[in-house]
C-alpha cells in the first residue's frame, strides 16, 4: 500500500526528470546576453584597430606627399597636401575628430660643419581637433640633437637634409558603445626625408 502511494506521488516528478524537451532553447536564453556580449565586444575591438591602422596610414602618406613636393614648398602646397589626406580620412571623421601636424625638421650645423642640433623650421596642421604637437611649437628653434618624436623613438635630420615629420591625433569614435574602450585619444607618426627639393622654407603664396 505504502509503495502504491509512493509510486502515485513521485511518478509525476519522475515523468519531469526525464521530460528534456526545451533544455536547449533555455541554454540558448541564458547564454545569449554573454554572446552578445562578446560580439559587440570583438566588432569594437576590431573598429579600434582598423582605426588606429588608418592614422597609421593617414601619416606616413601625410609625410610622403610633403617630403616629395619638388623643388621648392608653399602653404598652397602644404595645403593641397591636405586636401588629399583629408579625403583618406573621411571613413573615420578624421576632419571633425582628429588633427594633423606637418613639421619641417632641418639640421643645425656647427664651426665644424658637423650636425649639432635639430631646428623645427615651420610647422602647419590641419583638423578640428584642439590639440599642439607634443614635440616643438615654435618655429626657428632649436629642438635638440636627437630631434623630433617620442622619448627614446626620435628621429633626426641628417647633413645637407630636410625631414618631414608627422603627427596625427584623433579622438577615437565608438562604432558600438563607449562602455567598451571609453573614446581614447589615438595618435600615429612618421617621418619622410626631402626628396628634391632645394628651398625648404616655407612660401607664404597659399593658405594653411
Amino acid at each position: 500500500m505504502i509503495m502504491a502511494i509512493r509510486q502515485h506521488v513521485f511518478k509525476p516528478f519522475r515523468a519531469i526528470g526525464r521530460n528534456i524537451a526545451g533544455i536547449a532553447a533555455v541554454e540558448f536564453a541564458l547564454s545569449l546576453p554573454v554572446l552578445v556580449g562578446l560580439t559587440m565586444y570583438g566588432a569594437e575591438a576590431a573598429n579600434m584597430a582598423y582605426t588606429s591602422q588608418k592614422l597609421g596610414d593617414i601619416a606616413t602618406l601625410t609625410a610622403d606627399s610633403v617630403s616629395r613636393i619638388r623643388l621648392s614648398i608653399s602653404n598652397g602646397d602644404v595645403t593641397d597636401a591636405f586636401g588629399g589626406i583629408k579625403i583618406l580620412g573621411d571613413s573615420i571623421r578624421l576632419r571633425d575628430n582628429g588633427r594633423i601636424i606637418v613639421s619641417s625638421i632641418t639640421p643645425v650645423l656647427d664651426a665644424s660643419n658637423n650636425v649639432s642640433n635639430q631646428k623645427l623650421r615651420w610647422q602647419r596642421c590641419s583638423g578640428a581637433l584642439v590639440k599642439s604637437s607634443a614635440f616643438a611649437t615654435t618655429e626657428n628653434t632649436n629642438i635638440g640633437a636627437a630631434g623630433m618624436g617620442p622619448t627614446g623613438r626620435q628621429i633626426a635630420a641628417t647633413k645637407d637634409s630636410e625631414l618631414i615629420f608627422v603627427e596625427v591625433y584623433y579622438t577615437y569614435r565608438p562604432l558600438i558603445s563607449s562602455s567598451f574602450f571609453g573614446t581614447p585619444q589615438m595618435s600615429a607618426y612618421a617621418a619622410m626625408a626631402v626628396r628634391e627639393r632645394t628651398a625648404n622654407d616655407l612660401l607664404s603664396n597659399g593658405t594653411n
